[in-house]
């Protein structure tokens, strides 16, 4: 079959697609015939060598992979061949077929395309469990999502304006993501690229600044989110590569002065109970029709290289997504 596997830590010139051979689901795991994979900031850090996780090359890449399931590995049940599901991949989802946990399994509902099946199981579920689990803003809140268009923004954009929270800010970088997320909710939609978009967030709030930033940039953005806390605010770091770049002595001073805090999300680690019951709650909104899923720009397997760059550039809004049988 045909597979993207990554050879070095090189960036994008070491992400091949090669042949390798069919994975074979082990016990409790299924095997996907892959429609759609979804591409991650974090895959775009693993071509680089800045993955927390650090997997020594070759090795097939992809988190996430929806299809249709054609075997079963010994012990699982409540899964049967034909089921259209998304998932974790557990040997990579960027091929023509990978293998996933039975527990990572999520069904398709009804009328949603495998494209946008691949915003669930990290970027979606993420966006949940980390407003449910570490940010858990209050109704009388401000909340700034940094990074708004992207897979995981465009969630927690809805998401916040779902919990009734008396504000959201969003942060993009374009004409386009500005007008996307406003049509996601956004109550205030603010562009990064421009130099005075901090003080326009002190605007936004009446001077006051922001209770919960969801931040998941680093350097100069991320010390700016850093001035822009309330007294009592939290800050909740989620992919960030170089948050301890900012976090000074005198940075935490400041912080404890002002009652501020700190937190950080990583869904790897969640517990499973809590995994468990952010599938469900997400389901359940999309049942509802209460989620607009983005799925995106599409590429080809073969274009492996180039969705990556297109990702990397910034200038995509939602998913990216990767075709294992495109043309």
């Amino acid at each position: 079959m045909k597979a993207v596997q990554l050879q070095g830590f090189d960036g994008f010139a070491d992400v091949k697609v090669v042949d390798v051979a069919r994975p074979m689901p082990g016990p409790d795991e299924v095997l996907i015939e892959v429609a759609a994979a979804g591409l991650n900031w974090a895959e775009v850090e693993q071509t680089r060598g800045r993955y927390p996780t650090r997997t020594p090359p070759p090795y097939i890449m992809g988190f996430e992979a929806a299809g249709v399931v054609v075997e079963l590995g010994a012990g699982v049940s409540g899964i049967r061949r034909g089921d259209r599901v998304t998932a974790i991949a557990s040997s990579g989802g960027f091929a023509e077929y990978a293998t996933a946990h039975a527990d990572t399994v999520i069904p398709v509902p009804d009328g949603m395309s495998f494209a946008e099946a691949t915003t669930l199981p990290v970027q979606g579920v993420s966006a949940y469990a980390l407003l449910e689990v570490a940010a858990r803003p209050r109704p009388h809140e401000t909340v700034l999502v940094q990074s708004a268009a992207g897979g995981v923004g465009v969630f927690l954009v809805q998401l916040a304006k779902l919990r009734g929270v008396e504000r959201v800010i969003a942060i993009a970088g374009s004409r386009a993501k500005l007008a996307a997320v406003e049509a996601l909710g956004a109550d205030v939609a603010i562009d990064h690229s421009r130099s005075d978009w901090p003080e326009r967030v002190r605007e936004a709030t009446a001077g006051r600044g922001v209770d919960v930033i969801l931040e998941m940039s680093s350097g100069e953005v991320q010390e700016r989110s850093l001035e822009l806390l309330a007294p009592f605010g939290r800050l909740v770091f989620f992919g960030a590569q170089n948050m301890y770049d900012t976090i000074s002595p005198a940075r935490m001073q400041r912080l404890i002065a002002r009652n501020q805090s700190l937190h950080f999300f990583n869904l790897p680690t969640l517990r499973p109970e809590q995994v468990r019951q952010s599938v469900a709650g997400l389901l359940a909104l999309v049942a509802q029709g209460k989620i607009k899923i983005l799925a995106g720009e599409t590429f080809p397997l073969a274009d492996a290289a180039r969705a990556f760059e297109a990702l990397a550039s910034r200038r995509t809004i939602g998913k990216v997504v990767l075709l294992p049988r495109a043309g």
